[in-house]
């Protein structure tokens, strides 16, 4: 999946129908799924933890790559034009706003046990 998604993507609601459905016959050529369950169930479930691992591989682009400032390109097929428009909307004030007021929510919303 790694190997065909753009990186510049947001979030998994920004990839397109038409590359999920192309996800979707992939993975069902590589993978067995239940015969007892309905398609449609294993699909969306299927499309659920796609958007999970979508969202983690964007989290790790960016805590291991681009804020020590290493360059994934030559680990992961990611062209430098999208490493370059990523990194862009990193330092976006935008974003970073955002970013810091999400922390600041964590913190407060994170409990502490002992």
């Amino acid at each position: 999946m790694r190997d065909t998604l753009n990186i510049t993507f947001k979030n998994w609601s920004r990839v397109s129908d038409d590359d999920k459905m192309k996800f979707w016959d992939k993975m069902k050529m590589r993978f067995q799924f239940p015969r007892n369950m309905p398609d449609d169930l294993v699909k969306a479930y299927t499309m659920k933890q796609c958007a999970v691992s979508f969202r983690g591989w964007w989290l790790e682009m960016n805590f291991k790559y681009a804020k020590i400032g290493m360059d994934p390109t030559t680990k992961y097929r990611i062209s430098r034009g999208q490493w370059a428009v990523f990194l862009e909307q990193r330092n976006d004030p935008n974003f970073l706003a955002r970013s810091e007021a999400n922390y600041q929510l964590t913190k407060r919303t994170s409990t502490t046990t002992i």
